[in-house]
């Protein structure tokens, strides 16, 4: 029990540090962006911001590994095999360095299609090749050696792995200013980001040596069944990530291709704020899958399921997920003007079919799926307690103070997207309720639950989301949105609570009704903004100030006095204790 409450003590302090250290980096890059455009071209930042676009498609190479070094570390380290780690690390320093390798190749071989595909002007070209490939190399020495800072993570110290990031990240916005200010240009970005991921490499390296003195990297400690690891368990969880990344882009696309680039546009600006809020929630999640792998899980019966059986629940899960989408897809009017019978009938006839489905998976749910260990069970209900208090303060105030926000952000020339803006935040708020049970399935190598997730959210966003854009637009897009959340949301917790054997009423009572502490500040902000609406940009840049310390404030009032137990606000006080006397040390 004191491992326990060790474990969960950390988690809140490294939960904490993980949002703050997330909200100073996109304060920052936002607060940076006009500095930076003052110094360079529209090219010039264009051409920036290309070479990052590529780096992101190869970042999903990472996707997997970063995981594995978490899981494993922590599974290691809490049976005290360091021997491991090295091996670990060792080889996932071989396995990136030969990605990173093959990466770059490709990369310089691609310069002249790169060139010409995206028009790039002979007398740029020399730059833009410097500038592509030097982001490469450094891009490929953080993913070389990142394994120092996972090794951090999967070791529960996310509070120190967050400093070191925050701290390299602040040094890298000074060593732009200095840099744009001495005329380098776009190579300063460059040589900044480079510096960055120096100190930040080296940090952790010096980290993870100092918690883990026996820690070492050599070719002899290179080993098969580490890269196996790598393989099996990371290549779950890149397939997972890229399913993430097409979810993420598919609401995009066909808003773009359905409803033209002014729709996309205007989809863009209405999911920033909600984005950039999902961002800082999401930096809470990341201690749920190393405490997760340290409890690890053993199941009523140690029994995988054959792959044709998962298969099987995988080809159910779409056809229920179609079933239940069929419902209202019927009643959609670029659908029920072109059926051959009335909606209604087709709807009900949609219903039935879900019902047959969704009995045939119950009969299939067993002992074989459900959790034994009772730390997984407390660690997922904590979970979606604190993030469901977490996602409803903050996208419960982008919500209730959309107009204004959208109006002291962009202007009054984008009340369209005022509408995206609060369905999207809805989306965002149901879909990060998903993120500890996720990751908590990630952290115990049960990855189906996530796909089954996934499959889910894809199979209601493909069925509704063309049909509605096409018949309401962008409003349709976003109920689509924020429907195909809503339902997929459902169903992995109906799976879930299965497998950690808790029942609906413990979910209501740990995660929905806190999540009602915000609800009436939320009220009160929109009254006030909808009865004194701002009159200009500036009145509501004012607005958004003040109805947010005044929000904030109340909500956390009622959280500490309605919500939180006496364990809770004693650990909360004493993070808050914690932070005071760090400052008196500065």
């Amino acid at each position: 029990m004191k491992e326990e409450s060790s474990i969960h003590k950390k988690m809140a302090s490294n939960a904490a540090a993980g949002m703050i250290a997330t909200g100073i980096y996109l304060v920052s890059r936002l607060l940076l962006t006009p500095f930076i455009l003052s110094y360079l071209t529209l090219a010039e930042f264009g051409l920036w911001s290309l070479c990052f676009i590529i780096l992101s498609y190869a970042s999903m190479g990472g996707f997997g590994v970063n995981s594995t070094y978490i899981r494993y570390t922590a599974r290691y380290s809490a049976e005290g095999h360091h021997e491991d780690i090295s091996k670990l690390l060792s080889t996932g320093i071989a396995y990136m360095l030969s990605f990173s390798t093959l990466f770059c190749l490709i990369l310089w071989g691609s310069m002249p299609l790169i060139h010409r595909a995206f028009d790039i002007e002979i007398s740029q070209q020399a730059l833009a090749s410097s500038v592509f490939l030097g982001t490469a190399a450094v891009f490929s020495l953080e993913l070389t050696l990142g394994g120092f800072r996972f090794i951090i993570t999967g070791l529960h110290e996310i509070a120190k792995e967050k400093k070191i990031t925050t701290i390299a990240g602040l040094l890298e916005i000074v060593a732009i200013l200095i840099f744009l200010t001495l005329g380098s240009g776009i190579l300063g970005l460059l040589y900044a980001y480079a510096l960055r991921v120096i100190i930040e490499t080296w940090s952790c390296r010096k980290v993870a040596t100092t918690l883990l003195p026996e820690l070492r990297v050599s070719p002899s400690l290179i080993s098969r069944e580490q890269f196996r690891l790598f393989f099996v368990f990371g290549g779950k969880v890149q397939i997972l990530g890229a399913a993430g990344i097409f979810l993420t882009a598919l609401d995009r696309l066909f808003v773009t291709a359905t409803a033209g680039l002014a729709a996309g546009g205007m989809l863009e600006i209405g999911r920033k704020l909600p984005f950039t809020a999902k961002k800082i929630s999401e930096s809470a999640f990341g201690p749920f899958l190393p405490a997760a792998a340290h409890f690890d899980g053993s199941w009523e019966k140690e029994i995988y399921n054959a792959p044709v059986k998962r298969l099987q629940n995988y080809i159910l899960i779409i056809l229920l997920m179609i079933a239940f989408g069929g419902i209202p897809f019927f009643f959609i009017p670029s659908i029920g003007t072109i059926l051959p019978f009335p909606a209604p009938a087709a709807s009900a006839v949609s219903a039935l079919f879900a019902a047959v489905i969704l009995v045939r998976l119950i009969q299939q749910q067993d002992k074989n799926e459900q959790l034994k260990k009772g730390e997984l069970r407390e660690l997922y209900l904590q979970g979606l307690r604190y993030t469901t208090l977490i996602s409803a303060t903050i996208f419960g105030f982008l919500i209730a103070a959309a107009t204004p926000l959208i109006h002291a952000w962009v202007g009054s020339d984008y009340n369209d997207a005022i509408f995206v803006m609060v369905l999207i935040a809805l989306a965002y708020t149901l879909q990060l309720a998903t993120g500890p049970g996720n990751l908590i399935f990630r952290g115990i190598d049960r990855n189906g639950r996530e796909l089954e997730y996934l499959i889910a959210q894809m199979s209601l966003l493909l069925l509704w989301l063309p049909a509605a854009t096409v018949s309401y637009g962008l409003n349709g897009a976003a109920v689509a949105l924020a429907a195909a959340s809503g339902g997929s949301t459902i169903f992995f917790f109906w799976r879930s609570n299965h497998t950690f054997q808790i029942p609906f009423s413990a979910i209501v009572k740990q995660a929905i009704l806190p999540a009602m502490a915000p609800l009436v500040p939320a009220v009160l902000v929109y009254c006030s903004t909808t009865i004194l609406p701002s009159a200009d940009r500036l009145s509501s840049i004012l607005t958004v100030l003040i109805c947010g310390i005044l929000y904030l404030s109340m909500t956390l009032a009622i959280i500490w006095l309605a919500v939180l137990n006496p364990d809770e606000k004693q650990t909360t006080a004493a993070m808050l204790g914690n932070v005071s006397t760090l400052k008196r040390k500065q």
